[in-house]
């Protein structure tokens, strides 16, 4: 069902917390899992049960500090029966889909809740920005509806936003429509009949209308055109001096690309284990053979390893090149393997969860179209 949620004198900051109070307030979910604005002015994600905690939510402020998939894989995993709604972005829900097809979360019992997403800046700048008072939601939403890039000064979207293809939601429970709407007084929303006739409410009939897929499909022409040609440019510098260990030359093995990555599950990581925790006089053997030996090693490795473990689930969320100390590309070259290795398994990461991940699936004759007998 197409309806609307009505903002009292524009203010859509406050109806749309009072739609997220009412999810609480009326068991429609027993926690919820969204966005709130602390009082020194943070923005972190927040599991909330007391609905007068929701007076502070902020779901559209363009900023992501993890991908939320990853923390609503802790709250699903293990069989919880209490019903959570989660307030996601495309590219989180994306994550949570494959995390579902590897068993590390579950839709049961879950309500997912997602607007059409602009893009996001990198935290630590918006934080700055917002504090000095460029940060406004009306603007940020109008660039919604014009197709404009949104604008905050001295700003530029996260790497992965730029040339993000995919910023509309797919597999939400509840669809807050932002690109290409007009709605002076509230926001425009598609929820599922069931829950609509559950929350009482009305079809809106003005809304597919009202919407300029003209200008939708021009911005998402763009960004496709920015990330091909991104692509392209990770692509050449693997094929000159230095090839793929080049391209991560500054590397200083933090792991922090994969603290943050939410494909990567593993408890007991290879990288974290005995097999990388060398004695003292392995690191003396290896300079004396080669001469001299780059501290800390196996940064190739790493990066390989993780490659080979998560690039088919790749969703493209940008998540690791935000946290990296060293301004390495880490999304865009993760984004540029994993594209090449999902068009050799034509697999599309994030959409059907009865498409299973060809890591993970064993097919007898698989070889054979690689010329094995």
């Amino acid at each position: 069902m197409n309806t609307f949620i009505h903002a009292e004198n524009g203010d859509t900051l406050t109806a749309l917390r009072g739609f997220l109070r009412k999810l609480l307030e009326d068991q429609i979910v027993d926690a919820l899992y969204c966005p709130i604005r602390l009082d020194g002015g943070s923005i972190v994600p927040t599991l909330v049960t007391n609905p007068t905690h929701l007076d502070q939510a902020d779901p559209l402020a363009p900023v992501m500090s993890i991908n939320g998939a990853r923390a609503v894989s802790s709250l699903t995993r293990t069989g919880e029966q209490r019903k959570l709604g989660a307030v996601l972005r495309p590219c989180e829900i994306r994550a949570l889909v494959e995390l579902v097809k590897l068993k590390q979360a579950s839709l049961e019992h879950l309500l997912l809740i997602a607007a059409d997403c602009p893009g996001t800046y990198e935290a630590c700048d918006f934080f700055v920005a917002d504090q000095q008072g460029k940060y406004e939601l009306a603007s940020h939403l109008q660039s919604a509806v014009s197709m404009t890039e949104p604008v905050i000064d001295g700003l530029q979207l996260r790497p992965a936003c730029q040339m993000c293809t995919q910023p509309i939601p797919e597999k939400a429970d509840i669809h807050l429509h932002l690109f290409a709407i007009e709605a002076n007084n509230g926001v425009h929303v598609t929820v599922n009949d069931e829950l609509a006739s559950t929350l009482q409410f009305l079809e809106d009939s003005e809304q597919q209308t009202s919407q300029n897929n003209t200008g939708l499909q021009q911005m998402l022409a763009n960004r496709k055109d920015v990330r091909q040609e991104r692509l392209d440019q990770i692509k050449k510098q693997m094929e000159v001096d230095g090839g793929f260990s080049g391209l991560f030359e500054n590397c200083i093995r933090c792991h922090n690309c994969m603290t943050v990555c939410p494909i990567c599950y593993c408890k007991t990581c290879l990288f974290r284990g005995q097999a990388f925790d060398h004695l003292s006089d392995h690191y003396y053997t290896a300079a004396r053979r080669k001469g001299a030996l780059r501290m800390l090693p196996d940064t190739t490795l790493f990066h390989l390893t993780r490659l080979n473990h998560m690039s088919l689930s790749c969703v493209s969320c940008g998540m690791c090149t935000s946290a990296c100390p060293m301004d390495i590309p880490v999304g865009t070259i993760f984004s540029a393997i994993g594209a090449q290795v999902q068009a050799v398994f034509d697999y599309m990461p994030g959409q059907q969860l009865d498409d299973p991940i060809p890591l993970i699936t064993f097919k007898a004759d698989e070889w054979t179209t690689v010329g094995e007998a």
